[in-house]
């Protein structure tokens, strides 16, 4: 049998001997170890992913470390708070950024007009052909008022009121009487023709319109603008929106005259969640903004 070398039979308790007073040594003496570290850890980095995930794949986190699970879905949780909160306060800045907007829209209608502007809610409820809103001569409205939507939308007049209801007749609503218009057949406006047009009930308003005598290449065309030109409305309401032509018909009866359909810019008017509306500005000594 051959004998082994010295050093191999003594190596073992050599090892166990050092490390034993290494485990009594205090800290800073050990120092030195680190770079016996630094070699473990460029061997054993490599393939520590593959074996988390294997030991993840055998013993899920849920069951070998069920409090990590528990802190994850808190901070899930109130992740999707954050989150929450975040898009309700986007959401809340567009409100405002798009009601700022439609009110300097409608204010540039007649600059020099001195117009105050309130957005009110309605209510859901429909009262024939009137639209409810909540307020009335508490906020200054009376019969007549002018009310619009998305700024220069015009939507109808007030025709009941008391102090904290209104009603409002939509101009589109079969009972809501016909109104002068003009079509603007260019976009600068500055060439115009009159209509008079009625509502027919099925959320349009239908009218018909001379042909120009004076200038034949004025074409009344699809999509062209409809604007409120009416000595029966107030002066603040002229030239707001009453919609765009959606059809044109010929009118055999009379054929100098053309018959055009026309659709308010809002889907349909009864079903709007807020309006805006037009009323006298207050004088300082008579109270605040609306």
């Amino acid at each position: 049998m051959q004998h082994q070398p010295l050093i191999v039979r003594w190596s073992m308790p050599i090892a166990i001997v050092l490390l034993f007073v290494l485990s009594l040594a205090p800290i800073r003496m050990l120092s030195w170890t680190d770079w016996f570290s630094d070699q473990v850890q460029v061997v054993i980095l490599p393939i520590a992913g593959p074996i988390e995930f294997v030991v993840d794949f055998v013993v899920p986190p849920e069951i070998s470390n069920p409090l990590a699970t528990q802190r994850e879905k808190v901070i899930a949780d109130e992740l999707d708070i954050v989150r929450t909160q975040l898009l309700q306060t986007r959401q809340e800045n567009h409100r405002l950024n798009t009601l700022i907007e439609q009110f300097t829209r409608g204010a540039a209608i007649m600059p020099d007009l001195d117009v105050r502007q309130a957005q009110r809610p309605r209510s859901s409820n429909l009262i024939g052909d009137l639209l409810v809103i909540r307020t009335g001569k508490i906020e200054g409205l009376t019969q007549g008022t002018v009310v619009v939507v998305d700024a220069i939308q015009l939507l109808g007049k007030v025709t009941r009121v008391n102090d904290r209801v209104s009603m409002v007749r939509p101009i589109t609503a079969s009972s809501a009487q016909p109104i002068l218009a003009t079509i603007l057949l260019e976009s600068s406006g500055k060439n115009q023709l009159r209509c008079l047009l009625t509502p027919v009930g099925d959320g349009t308003l239908i009218g018909e319109v001379a042909r120009p005598t004076t200038n034949e290449t004025w074409q009344v065309r699809i999509d062209q603008e409809v604007r409120l030109l009416d000595d029966q409305w107030p002066q603040h309401a002229q030239m707001l929106m009453i919609g765009n032509i959606e059809r044109i018909e010929n009118n055999e009866s009379q054929p100098l005259r053309q018959r055009i359909i026309v659709r308010p810019t809002v889907a349909d008017l009864r079903r709007v969640s807020d309006v805006i509306l037009r009323l006298p500005a207050l004088d300082q000594t008579d109270g605040g903004d609306s």
